[in-house]
């Protein structure tokens, strides 16, 4: 009967909506002040990495975001008096421009902010876009992660060179971990206020963008569990265990600085692990292109789209959030403590990325539950078969 119902669900919305939604994927890198990336060598060394990074890309025909601070950038002006070009130029005309979208950052020296970081990246030819390279939506602890979004819904004047700059769009920074303070959700948008982050309120004028169960790439990473995560999440969209009426887009986190030949290793090797999925159902996008489908996605310029990292359908009626839980600490060793508004009992079930249960039980709050003999990763947690987040096992 279940199997029925959920074939039954998959027909209907099929027919109401067209077809199965497909994921978008974006891949997105980013640097930071601290990098140094304005100094010569650092700078060459950057240079040549991104290149590479630019050849990948396009023979893979991946769709790519540079978050870029100013380092890079002061690097890059030195080198385009000296050479006439520089990488940002490069990357923005053939043969990489259809592939590639270069964002500026918030995070710059010398008093510098977002509109002038973006007035640098225009006089360098790199024709920036107006989305916010990496945004914090929570904030617990504002004096070392301050709330950074609500700012962008008016024109942001440059400090030093005067100009103005409108941002379009919010999104990021995301990854797990060690981000817990990013929209790690799904879907499209627009905040209602800072208190109030995830409610859509269509009177507003700046949209944002979920970043999907997003992982990180470093050098060091498993890269098989992100094709297995990317590769979950593609069946669960084609499968019906999520539903045929949302938008879904994700990203493979990047950091610069990790950059080189083991790196791009592991890069190409995720590359290949995904190349196999058809067009139908998985599409490489960038940022901008990604909130290009959304609204042709869009039947009335009022709809938005929402989906929870790890959610899925239960029969034909999509769950109702049960009371808020927190999870502590996470990421752990393999010991979670688990912390129930209600402190009532409530039956927990962990699963790897593959969908394999390695945990079932009921708990009550602040009780403790261990899969220190599991491997290192990310798992889902789904409380009560309806309110579900992330485990990451370090």
């Amino acid at each position: 009967m279940k199997t029925t119902l959920l074939f039954a669900l998959l027909f209907i919305t099929t027919i109401s909506f067209g077809q199965i939604p497909k994921l978008y994927i974006q891949l997105v890198s980013h640097n930071e002040p601290a990098d140094n990336l304005q100094y010569n060598l650092n700078y060459s060394i950057a240079k040549a990495n991104m290149l590479t990074m630019a050849a990948m890309v396009n023979t893979y025909n991946v769709k790519w975001n540079v978050q870029t601070s100013d380092g890079f950038v002061l690097g890059a002006l030195v080198d385009q008096a000296a050479t006439s070009t520089n990488i940002f130029k490069t990357l923005a005309n053939a043969p990489y421009v259809d592939n590639i979208q270069i964002d500026p950052r918030y995070k710059n020296m010398n008093g510098r902010n977002i509109a002038d970081q973006w007035y640098l990246l225009d006089s360098l030819g790199a024709n920036p876009s107006h989305s916010l390279g990496g945004c914090i939506y929570s904030s617990t602890d504002i004096a070392n992660h301050p709330l950074d979004w609500e700012e962008y819904r008016v024109p942001i004047i440059g400090n030093i060179y005067g100009n103005s700059w409108q941002c379009d769009l919010i999104t990021g920074a995301g990854s797990y971990p060690p981000h817990d303070n990013d929209y790690n959700n799904f879907g499209c948008f627009k905040p209602k206020s800072e208190a109030d982050f995830t409610t859509h309120d269509p009177s507003k004028n700046l949209w944002c963008i979920g970043v999907g169960c997003a992982p990180v790439l470093t050098d060091t990473t498993n890269e098989q569990e992100i094709i297995d995560l990317i590769l979950g999440q593609v069946d669960s969209i084609q499968t019906g265990k999520w539903p045929a009426d949302k938008f879904y887009v994700m990203r493979i986190m990047t950091n610069q600085s990790d950059y080189g030949s083991a790196f791009f290793t592991k890069l190409q090797n995720v590359l290949d692990g995904l190349a196999g999925v058809p067009y139908s159902e998985l599409q490489w996008a960038t940022i901008g292109e990604s909130f290009a489908a959304f609204q042709a996605w869009q039947t009335t310029s009022s709809d938005f789209s929402q989906w929870g990292c790890g959610e899925t359908m239960t029969g034909i009626i999509e769950p109702e959030k049960e009371e808020d839980f927190t999870i502590y600490p996470n990421p752990s060793s393999g010991v979670y403590s688990f912390k129930f508004a209600d402190n009532e009992s409530h039956s927990i079930v962990i699963a790897d990325i593959s969908g394999k249960i390695v945990l079932e039980q009921d708990i009550n709050s602040n009780q403790s539950i261990s899969i220190e003999n599991n491997q290192k990763g990310m798992y889902f947690v789904n409380v009560d078969k309806q309110d579900s987040k992330i485990l990451i096992k370090e």
